[in-house]
């Protein structure tokens, strides 16, 4: 099922919203690091994944709708 630009286009702000909080969440956990609080690493890398993931499907949403 093919969604029309107006879907995509709402998916991508979603999308693009959801990177920046997560970048945000990624600048708290390095802070916390740095501080050399108790942090799990594996949070760190989770988040980095996550922030890939998204930015990929924003490319190639931005692909598709050319």
């Amino acid at each position: 099922m093919k969604l029309d630009i107006a879907q995509l286009e709402i998916k991508n702000k979603h999308l693009i919203q959801e990177s920046i909080e997560l970048k945000k969440q990624l600048i708290f956990l390095k802070i916390k690091k740095k501080t050399e609080q108790k942090i799990n690493i594996h949070i760190i890398k989770k988040t980095q994944h996550k922030i890939s993931q998204i930015l990929q499907l924003h490319r190639f949403n931005q692909i598709n709708n050319k």
